[in-house]
């Protein structure tokens, strides 16, 4: 390609994509590919555009553009469940085949962005996705890159993952005497049936118990009897009195992985397993942070079967105050 004034523009083909950026948005004004008329030298004017890159003087196959450099290094990059759709101007996005829960490469991220001319751009580690959803992004840099230079890039495969969910029949067990009395409404369960639809698991057993450690722990094992593949315990997390599902879990012989985990908020949580059977034991505090807790955190990862460890758990600490948290001062 080479650039020339609009005013010598016309009746050449467009070799890159002419853009109009406001406050309503941007869009493309004129494509690649566009023949450019007189009517368009106007055009492009109002839009601030005097130079535009057109067809022609090519420097030879050693030359890649940015459309197609997008597309190869997308194409290296998705690896289990990512499809590849290119988008305008350098840019290709990764989606995902199936429900699950995102993995990506940090080092192999990293070494690429580093390039200085590539940069792949993902959602966070361990978030759940479900089926299309746009899980990164690929964005070019320059307009053009030696041939050579994309070829070192493509070394960089399969640094975008989707692991599908390996577990899909959930138990939910609510506890609270007040909610079992029916002097307050159970407002935890449409929290996590509102997951379990998004993410396509089906609600196998569903129980309110009081707060009493037989009726908890018999609960969740009454889950599992009906092949329940993970159980959410909600409430009764923190230390009051009255508070008894942590002892419930440890009653049953779980395997309690971790208890308080570094995030805000929905810190009283706790994670276990029973067997092979996981346990998410949340805080009532999962009401009030409905949109973003530990739910979101843990379960996808949970149905995944990807079981964190406590080492992973106690990293999460970095960047663990969640920007939903809201500081509350108590007089």
């Amino acid at each position: 390609m080479r650039l020339v004034r609009v005013d010598d523009a016309v009746g050449l083909m467009l070799g890159y994509d002419t853009t109009y950026v406001g406050r309503d948005g941007a869009t493309v004004l004129l494509p690649r590919g566009h023949i450019i008329t007189r009517e368009d030298v106007e055009k492009l004017k109002d839009s601030g555009v005097y130079f535009v890159w057109v067809m022609g003087d090519e420097e030879g196959s050693d030359l890649m553009y940015e459309w197609e450099i997008a597309e190869a290094v997308a194409n290296a990059v998705a690896g289990r469940n990512i499809y590849v759709k290119p988008a305008r101007q350098g840019s290709a996005r990764l989606l995902t085949t199936v429900n699950g829960v995102l993995l990506v490469d940090s080092n192999g991220l990293k070494t690429l962005n580093l390039s200085g001319n590539v940069l792949l751009i993902t959602r966070q580690n361990y978030v759940g996705v479900v089926k299309d959803d746009v899980v990164g992004i690929i964005d070019v840099i320059p307009l053009s890159m030696r041939r050579q230079e994309v070829e070192e890039l493509l070394k960089l495969k399969g640094l975008v993952n989707v692991e599908p969910f390996r577990r899909t029949r959930l138990g939910v067990v609510i506890t609270g005497t007040e909610i079992y009395q029916g002097r307050k409404s159970d407002l935890y369960y449409p929290v996590i049936k509102a997951r379990a639809d998004r993410f396509g698991w089906s609600i196998v057993y569903r129980e309110v118990v009081p707060d009493d450690e037989d009726k908890i722990a018999s609960a969740v094992r009454e889950a599992v009897n009906q092949n329940a593949e993970t159980v959410v315990v909600t409430g009764g997390m923190s230390v009051d009195p009255t508070d008894r599902t942590p002892i419930a879990i440890k009653r049953l012989g779980a395997e309690i992985i971790a208890y308080g985990v570094p995030i805000k908020p929905t810190t009283m949580t706790m994670i276990a397993l029973l067997g092979d059977v996981p346990i998410l034991a949340v805080s009532a505090g999962g009401i009030y942070y409905s949109d973003f807790n530990a739910l979101d955190i843990f379960l996808p990862r949970l149905m995944a079967d990807l079981i964190p460890t406590r080492e992973e758990i106690a990293a999460m600490g970095l960047g663990g105050l969640l920007p939903s948290y809201k500081l509350t001062i108590h007089p």
